[in-house]
């Protein structure tokens, strides 16, 4: 396999699509259903992360082709880029380094997993980004995270402020879940989501908030697809007892594992339509900025909510903003086209918008303190 190769046209059999990012083209190429597959199940519903399917486009953006290969193949054509282009490293993930080749039209890019040996390459060309990777479970998801990086540096670069939260949507408006991780971000947020009327669940781990040009000032907040992770206590809080009867597309965490532990590092991972599917509640992609919860779940503290002081949320907020220090994206090693360009806004200017919004703070222990909880918020945002 060689690398100038690579750079031509799609391979014999594969299954051509559009997204729309935001109102960016970004054309699939793929011979791997599981792949495909993959990104419809991660990408739903639409407008996840502002991604949606679309017809045919002509002249998209990008063009993002995911082929297979063996193991053979993947390293003969990292060695031909070693042999012929200057090496160097680059971010794939925030202090995740790999190595890299620059060619004179083309650059190689090393992709392995933090968490795997298995290798795979990224070719870059002019317009388009080339996947070979094995055919794997953990190689069919490369796919989607290319897109998912993609989407990410898009929304960033035209300016979205990056928080690290999990959200809910009630009455039409989201409400940001925002705290330190294991401060219970994701258990409030679904468990909001499941107890409250005409609730929906947005999103795990990180929201993009845009700033709204009608009238009515404010932000909207648009779901990361990230899968939402929790372990055994957080279920026990929801009162959830039914889990292992359900078919989870990435499986239970391995027997001797710690995922059984309120703490544990060892978490179920759902995607947004299996969090629809098992715990039963409304997947929402965007809506517009209603007020901010700040949690803590703890199984030894009592339950408690009120009004958060403007110094404390400040603190968790500041300390919680991806948009100052991204713990998971680093460089934009993909040189991904941006149609227009826009600063987000500063954290001050989002402090003071909350100022005219309900912000709460709560401590939840058990399944009776959610359900206290889902009451006192509805009486809490209704004044």
């Amino acid at each position: 396999m060689r690398v100038n190769e690579l750079a031509g046209g799609d391979p014999a059999g594969a299954t051509d699509r559009y997204l729309l990012v935001r109102d960016h083209p970004l054309r699939i190429v793929t011979t791997s259903a599981g792949a495909g597959a993959l990104v419809s199940e991660t990408f739903w519903p639409p407008g996840m992360l502002g991604v949606t399917e679309t017809a045919h486009a002509s002249g998209p953006d990008l063009t993002v082709a995911d082929l297979t290969s063996g193991p053979a193949g993947i390293h003969e054509l990292l060695d031909e880029a070693a042999a012929t282009a200057v090496r160097g490293e680059y971010e794939l993930t925030r202090n995740h380094r790999l190595p890299r080749f620059d060619g004179d039209e083309w650059t190689v890019f090393t992709l392995k997993d933090v968490n795997s040996d298995e290798v795979a390459a990224l070719v870059r060309t002019e317009g388009r980004l080339t996947v070979v990777r094995p055919r794997s479970v953990l190689g069919d998801r490369w796919l989607t995270r290319i897109v998912r990086d993609v989407a990410t540096r898009i929304a960033k670069a035209e300016g979205s402020l990056v928080l690290h939260s999990s959200a809910f949507v009630h009455d039409g408006g989201a409400y940001l879940v925002i705290g330190d991780s294991g401060a219970g971000k994701s258990t409030t947020a679904v468990a909001l989501a499941r107890l409250l009327p005409s609730a929906g669940w947005m999103g795990n781990d990180r929201m993009h908030l845009d700033r709204r040009p009608d009238e009515h000032r404010g932000y909207r907040v648009t779901a990361c697809p990230l899968p939402l992770a929790v372990n055994k206590g957080s279920l026990d809080v929801m009162g959830v007892t039914d889990f292992a009867t359900w078919s989870v597309r990435a499986g239970f965490p391995p027997p001797g594992s710690d995922w059984d532990r309120f703490h544990g590092e060892d978490k179920l991972k759902l995607s947004s339509r299996e969090v629809n599917r098992y715990l039963g509640v409304r997947v929402v992609p965007d809506a517009p900025l209603a007020g901010v919860l700040l949690p803590r779940v703890d199984l030894m503290a009592g339950y408690s909510l009120e009004p958060s002081t403007p110094g404390h949320a400040a603190e968790v907020i500041r300390r919680n903003c991806f948009s100052l220090d991204d713990n998971l994206y680093g460089e934009d090693w993909l040189n991904v086209p941006v149609r227009r360009r826009a600063e987000p806004p500063s954290v001050d200017a989002f402090l003071e918008h909350l100022a005219e919004l309900p912000v709460l703070r709560c401590s939840v222990g058990s399944a009776s303190d959610v359900t206290k909880l889902a009451d006192g918020f509805q009486d809490a945002v209704r004044r």
